[in-house]
């Protein structure tokens, strides 16, 4: 076997391995936030200091939202227009009809929780 096609290989095993989802990524990279708060001085100082604590707060844009953590795998726009889902990996966004961010589901809220089964005797 030729030493590129090891190393080809080699790459796409570490890669699988390293795999985070945009959120994790955003949670665990703090460096990356701070110099994200520092070079958007136009955001405000309660705005700067939750990305660089990692947190997501009600009122961010739409546009923030999409340089933080990219374009979403799936959206979908109410039939009315009130509201948008923005769907990522293991997470979303809610935003209302003026894009401005309503409810963050993070990857604990996206999990499918098993309540009490109901029975119909």
């Amino acid at each position: 076997m030729s030493k590129i096609a090891i190393v080809v290989i080699a790459i796409a095993i570490f890669c699988g391995c390293a795999h985070y989802s945009a959120y994790e990524n955003f949670q665990k990279d703090k460096k990356t936030r701070l110099d994200f708060a520092l070079k958007h001085p136009e955001l405000s100082p309660e705005v700067r200091q939750a990305i660089v604590e990692g947190k997501i707060l009600p009122g961010m844009d739409q546009n923030l939202i999409r340089q933080l953590f990219g374009d979403p795998d799936e959206t979908y726009l109410s039939e009315t227009g009130m509201f948008e889902m923005w769907y990522y990996e293991n997470f979303a966004f809610g935003f209302d009809k003026d894009g401005i961010l309503v409810k963050f589901f993070s990857p604990d809220d996206m999990k499918i929780k098993k309540t009490k089964t109901w029975r119909v005797k």
